[in-house]
């Protein structure tokens, strides 16, 4: 797939759950592009519902592989608060 323009693929997609004041599912993903040399992981929280875009926190970029899968998976975790991000 292609996304901000380079090659890049879905290295993790977490659970879609129903959450009090949000009109959709939601889940996050990580996203890995760029070159060998500059890889980037991307940490995007979505909704099954385009109402709730305004509502979700913003989307993390990372440099290391690992930072980005443990803050994915904080952010699965913690889906209850993202209002408050």
């Amino acid at each position: 797939m292609e996304y901000k323009g380079q090659k890049a693929q879905v290295i993790m997609v977490g659970t879609k759950q129903a959450v009090p004041g949000f009109k959709g599912e939601l889940c996050v993903a990580v996203i890995q592009y760029g070159s060998k040399e500059d890889e980037r992981y991307d940490v995007v929280p979505d909704s099954t519902s385009t109402q709730d875009e305004n509502d979700l926190p913003e989307v993390m970029t990372f440099d290391d592989k690992n930072e980005a899968l443990q803050y994915a998976l904080q952010m699965d975790r913690n889906k209850s608060d993202w209002k408050k991000m």
